[in-house]
């Protein structure tokens, strides 16, 4: 009874439980809005990480794109506008220097040198045009550039691991001819199972926010069945791929991928906190922006990666 009372009060109190502004007419149109969306875009990824380069080249250069652009749009205002254009070469230069690197170590050369020739060229950009001698501007600058700089790192080189995931290869035998392909679909299913878990939990039997002030909806509950779906769900999907790694190697990559999505949920969501806005943009219907849907994937792909390739070498 206690803990009923105890539920029943923090829901009260918890905006996560509080009614849904849609209702009727207009919820009906929201979610047929958002299935349409995920009939369309779900077959157009699978297609394009089962064909590989350059489809899916084209597509998560695409995604970069956006993705910089939704978050160059998406600073505090005192920062005030930064060049998108410059943020859009950068993150293209790192997507492309990813597809043309063969393996993990020049895939680290090429991206240290995008990023080092990127980070200058926005140090000179921001010199050149920042206006402001008062203390609010001098406040501005380090802000203005930590974003300039580490947008297209955020938007541009943990993405790039996704087509690093899809370029990973075994033995020369057709199983693992398709090794890159599996492993990148095991991380999204993954990350994907993480999420809905962690939203699902939460939404049943969550009681403890996690982070209120940066995420309301989030709870410990959730998180930890975010945990726990993690590591299930990548124990059954490596039996379905044959990763080539033993279980208890699966079993540590999903419990990783479920506690770094979720910080990757947290992340963006302190973004949008500091920016004052709901979503990172509406480019997806009925979904949001893209950083809306990557929040997850831009830690979890990143992790994925580098535990396949330096710590679990299949």
């Amino acid at each position: 009874m206690a803990l009923s009372t105890q539920r029943t009060n923090t829901r009260k109190k918890n905006p996560k439980f509080q009614a849904n502004p849609l209702s009727g007419r207009r919820r009906k149109k929201f979610l047929l809005l958002r299935s349409l969306t995920a009939l369309v875009g779900i077959p157009v990824l699978v297609a394009a990480i089962w064909l590989g380069a350059p489809w899916l080249t084209v597509l998560v250069v695409a995604v970069g794109l956006a993705a910089i652009w939704e978050l160059y749009r998406m600073t505090p205002a005192l920062i005030g506008p930064l060049p998108v254009l410059l943020g859009a070469a950068w993150v293209a230069a790192l997507l492309l220097g990813a597809q043309a690197a063969s393996g993990r170590d020049n895939f680290l050369v090429i991206s240290s040198g995008v990023i080092a020739a990127g980070s200058f060229t926005a140090l000179l950009w921001f010199i050149a045009f920042y206006r402001g001698d008062d203390l609010a501007g001098k406040r501005r600058f380090p802000i203005g550039l930590a974003y300039l700089v580490l947008g297209p790192i955020y938007a541009g080189f943990l993405l790039a691991t996704a087509l690093m995931l899809r370029e990973i290869t075994g033995s020369e035998d057709e199983a693992s001819a398709n090794l890159g392909r599996n492993w990148l679909l095991f991380a999204l299913l993954v990350t994907f199972a993480v999420d809905t878990a962690a939203f699902l939990v939460g939404r049943a039997v969550g009681i403890r926010p996690m982070a209120p002030s940066i995420s309301p909806n989030k709870t410990w509950e959730g998180s930890v069945g975010g945990l726990v779906a993690g590591v299930v769900v990548a124990l059954v999907f490596g039996l379905v791929f044959d990763l080539d790694i033993p279980a208890w190697q699966q079993s540590v990559i999903g419990a990783v991928v479920g506690v770094v999505a979720q910080w990757g949920d947290l992340i963006e969501s302190k973004l949008k906190r500091l920016a004052d806005v709901k979503d990172s943009g509406s480019i997806i219907p009925g979904h949001g922006g893209l950083l809306d849907r990557l929040d997850s994937m831009l830690l979890s792909l990143p992790a994925v990666y580098f535990l396949v390739v330096t710590v679990f070498v299949p």
